[in-house]
């Protein structure tokens, strides 16, 4: 195993073991359902934007400004990809619940569970270029995403939903941020240290939603359930070895192209699940696609990145 894989495996492990707390909380009472909805609207819209507001508040480098262009062209053109290979695999009459099943391998657990991967193997320097994925992954989540999930009787606004994606919170801390990041105007050192408590927060909470939801759901019938391992082998082998195959040969540095693997490899994203109880979706389901996904993705991401990491070695040699 690569030094990248092994610290992706670490940080992996510690990501489960807080979806774990989360799900004792849920089952001790500490946290209910209602408890469970309250802690999913802060991350969406207080915490999570603010991590991503934040993470602009560096100085401005070429080779850091070169990378976030790069994992951001990169992440538009395998999210293109994700969703028209999603439509294909997943068709209404073979799917349970299509919508949830083609958000889950669209979308990553790339900020929640990304962020931490990607400190851990390229440092700060990694987590700004990663941001450009981040930047576009809360795009297409909050305008595409919002849209695919709101649609239908269980939201009953699904074709309304665009000008509240766009001017979600998340959205506007992307464009926040990169005014703040291209002006370089910087916060004052209190308030910085305030937002960033708070935006500290991010991971902890979404991993201690998703454990609760888990519960809420039943691991046991997660876990038996066959069509869980079909859509988790979907999200973590087949489109990962697709999306690297359009990345792999573009002239940026492998840097980029390992952050933007690990992004999409990541396990069903966190804010699936979150979607789904805003949205009345089928969040018992979204919560069994994370949790399969995420404890398969002990194997899985240190898996892709071995490999990715082999591949651009051997093109170098060509």
């Amino acid at each position: 195993m690569t030094d990248a894989a092994q610290s992706v495996f670490n940080q992996t492990v510690i990501m489960f073991m807080i979806v774990i707390i989360g799900a004792l909380c849920y089952k001790f009472g500490l946290i209910n359902d209602e408890g469970r909805k309250q802690l999913s609207n802060l991350v969406l819209y207080v915490v999570n934007p603010l991590l991503i507001f934040l993470s602009y508040m560096t100085d401005m480098r070429a080779e850091l400004i070169e990378g976030f262009l790069w994992t951001a062209a990169m992440a538009a053109i395998t999210y293109i990809a994700f969703i028209f290979l999603s439509k294909l695999i997943f068709r209404d009459k073979n799917s349970r619940d299509p919508l949830i099943e083609r958000f889950s391998v669209i979308y990553s657990n790339c900020g929640f569970m990304g962020t931490p991967l990607i400190f851990g193997v390229f440092g700060s320097d990694g987590v700004f270029i990663m941001n450009g994925f981040i930047t576009v992954f809360n795009l297409f989540v909050w305008t595409h995403g919002v849209i695919m999930m709101s649609s239908g009787k269980a939201a009953g606004k699904g074709r309304t939903s665009l000008l509240k994606a766009v001017t979600s919170p998340a959205v506007i801390a992307v464009i926040l941020g990169i005014i703040f990041f291209f002006t370089q105007i910087k916060l004052p050192d209190m308030i910085f240290t305030a937002l960033n408590n708070v935006a500290e927060m991010t991971t902890p909470l979404a991993m201690i939603v998703a454990g609760a939801s888990i519960m809420s759901a039943g691991i046991i019938k997660s876990v038996k359930n066959l069509r869980i391992y079909i859509v988790a082998a979907v999200k973590l082998i087949v489109l990962p070895i697709a999306g690297f195959a359009l990345i792999a040969f573009l002239p940026c540095a492998d840097t980029a192209k390992l952050i933007t693997l690990i992004e999409f490899s990541c396990p069903a994203a966190a804010i699936g699940t979150m979607f789904a109880i805003k949205y009345e979706r089928n969040s018992e389901y979204a919560s069994q696609i994370f949790a399969v996904s995420t404890l398969l993705s002990l194997i899985t991401l240190p898996f892709i990145v071995s490999l990715g990491s082999y591949c651009l070695e051997v093109l170098h040699t060509l």
